[in-house]
């Protein structure tokens, strides 16, 4: 797996994930037609692409009045990953790359179902401030958004009750098909998942002190050598980004990736030719000033089109 330009694709597939009852924060079900709005449009016609867009999975409006296993709005998680799991495993299947919009990063559950069904050898990429591999039993907040690891990664899974539709959700991954970027807010319990099931991860101290093109030699070097020439899925959560490129999203962390560091990584994973889906996540145009919704929806087409290798 060389760093090599590679060509762009000559299909896309787009899916929305309207999804915000992952977490308690309105306006984040809005992201898909904010960022199809927003200039990623006009750079899908630009790369001459043939562009296929599924539409939107979407939730209820009201929130669900009782907790199921410490899950918030558990029936519409559960809805909303097996619908979202179809559409992806439908798009991956019939385009060179899949662009999923979310929506909060619950989707990612559904979105990696969906790859790993139609791409079982595959490798995770996962940009974020934040672990999101909390056990239900573990969230002190019972927001489903810090949980989508948890449910798909086989040695997480294991700890979910398989009750009360979670056995709907079946193991995609194991451990060492996972890489996370960027961390910089892990909860104790998942710090100990981290450790105990060897995943890798480079948290923000580990990208300032090597730089973030030794980071993504290691991350395409270790690919290579646990899954030569797999398909890759990146998920990229927008607080991955320092909230100066991106402050319109539900949990900013400060001190986190700039925006050059992360179309960098965008651009490098869609140079081997193997990036077959990404979920860009959390991008919610209710929180901020106007100024700080554009700052931040221009930050995720600008990592949409480095995935897209237009630029």
């Amino acid at each position: 797996m060389g760093n090599v330009p590679s060509k762009q694709p000559a299909s896309v597939g787009v899916v929305g994930a309207a999804f915000n009852k992952g977490q308690d924060k309105d306006g984040v079900q809005n992201g898909p037609a904010t960022l199809r709005g927003g200039g990623l449009q006009e750079a899908l016609n630009a790369t001459g692409a043939k562009v296929t867009d599924y539409g939107d999975v979407t939730q209820p409006i009201a929130n669900e009045p009782d907790k199921i296993l410490n899950c918030s709005n558990q029936r519409a998680l559960i809805k909303s990953t097996l619908e979202i799991a179809e559409a992806v495993e439908k798009s991956v299947s019939e385009n060179d790359l899949t662009l999923i919009l979310g929506g909060d990063h619950s989707l990612g559950t559904g979105s990696i179902t969906g790859h790993f069904r139609a791409y079982p050898n595959s490798f995770v990429v996962w940009v974020d401030a934040h672990a999101d591999i909390n056990t239900p039993e573990a969230s002190e907040s019972s927001h489903t958004h810090g949980m989508p690891l948890a449910f798909i990664v086989k040695e997480t899974n294991q700890l979910v009750p398989q009750v009360q539709g979670f056995e709907k959700i079946k193991p995609a991954l194991a451990a060492s098909q996972l890489i996370y970027i960027g961390l910089r807010d892990v909860d104790k319990t998942e710090l100990k998942f981290l450790k105990e099931f060897s995943i890798t991860y480079f948290d923000m101290h580990d990208v300032k002190k090597l730089g973030i093109e030794c980071v993504m030699d290691i991350v395409l070097r270790i690919i290579a050598e646990r899954r030569p020439h797999c398909k890759i899925h990146l998920s990229f959560d927008i607080d991955a980004l320092d909230p100066s490129f991106a402050p319109s999203t539900g949990t900013p962390v400060p001190g986190g990736l700039t925006l050059k560091e992360g179309k960098y990584i965008c651009r490098t994973l869609a140079q081997t030719g193997q990036l077959k889906s990404m979920d860009m996540a959390e991008v919610n145009p209710a929180l901020g000033s106007p100024e700080d919704v554009k700052t931040t929806v221009e930050s995720a087409t600008e990592l949409l089109k480095s995935a897209l290798l237009y630029q």
